[in-house]
């Protein structure tokens, strides 16, 4: 049986400078802000606005939907307490893995960073390639609103040369992250993170996210299962050998490398919602997102 995707709830609106921070104002002041008949007048945006502000909300969990009551989530309710501007680009980091591994609000998203193995590519390229995978995995979609999903991942997670400039909020702040870089007037490519902006506790999350109630992950997984830091993030095996080793340092992990064993075993067990709070509490870096 086919089964139809849903595309193009973000009403071709990327995540713009100052959005999320509002709408998480807002949804804690008002909770079903986004329903009510004065919300353009709320969260100073259109009705097509408003509809992409609640899709990206959903989509990166940080609101939650409860008998039609509009809600944070857990997630948005911390992020809320320590960092309600979103200035501290960890927030964005977990902004970003939440999306990527919410398969329901945000499939093509996960599945270009999951299913994608194209290191550079065209447009053209990456609207083939996810076009093989839909169909191989027989979801029926319409071409046209596919090809405005390979433009949204650009735009979202990019800076066209046309508008960088940092007081324009057409930008959206996922491409602070440099996990896409345009290479050429055509051609992009998958880039790997810099270290100087991605907090260990973040490879951290990520590995507790995968290691779900286990309490050991091989290496090799991190490296190749999906949802992996080496998916997410663009990680090589050089790099992820290098957070693994300041998580280490850190006292959150035991790492056996003898024999070729090459396991990680964890020695602190939080909950994905408590180690953003440790972060936040202990490790902050303040690093300003555009």
């Amino acid at each position: 049986m086919e089964i139809k995707l849903k595309l193009k709830r973000h009403e071709s609106f990327s995540i713009r400078e100052g959005w999320l921070a509002k709408g998480i104002k807002n949804v804690r002041e008002y909770r079903n802000v986004f329903a009510l008949p004065n919300a353009t007048d709320i969260l100073g945006i259109g009705t097509n606005m408003i509809k992409s502000l609640k899709y990206w909300m959903t989509a990166t969990r940080l609101i939650e939907e409860e008998n039609r009551e509009i809600m944070l989530s857990d997630f948005g309710s911390i992020i809320y307490e320590y960092d309600p501007y979103l200035e501290d680009i960890f927030s964005w980091w977990l902004i970003h893995i939440n999306m990527i591994t919410n398969v329901d609000d945000s499939y093509i998203y996960s599945l270009f960073f999951n299913k994608c193995n194209l290191k550079t590519f065209t447009k053209r390229e990456l609207y083939e390639k996810l076009y093989t995978l839909l169909t191989n995995e027989k979801l029926t979609f319409n071409e046209k609103i596919l090809q405005d999903e390979v433009n949204m991942i650009i735009k979202t997670y990019t800076v066209d040369e046309k508008i960088d400039n940092p007081e324009n909020n057409f930008i959206c702040p996922l491409s602070e992250l440099n996990l896409i870089k345009k290479v050429d007037r055509d051609t992009y490519e998958k880039n790997r993170p810099e270290i100087r902006n991605l907090p260990f506790w973040v490879v951290y999350y990520i590995i507790c996210l995968l290691l779900d109630d286990r309490d050991n992950i091989s290496i090799d997984e991190l490296l190749k299962e999906e949802n992996s830091p080496a998916k997410l993030l663009n990680m090589d095996k050089n790099l992820i050998n290098e957070y693994l080793d300041e998580m280490k340092k850190n006292d959150l992990i035991i790492i056996n490398r003898t024999a070729g064993i090459n396991m990680v075993y964890l020695k602190k067990k939080l909950s994905l919602n408590e180690i953003a709070e440790e972060y936040f509490r202990r490790d902050r870096i303040w690093n300003i997102v555009i």
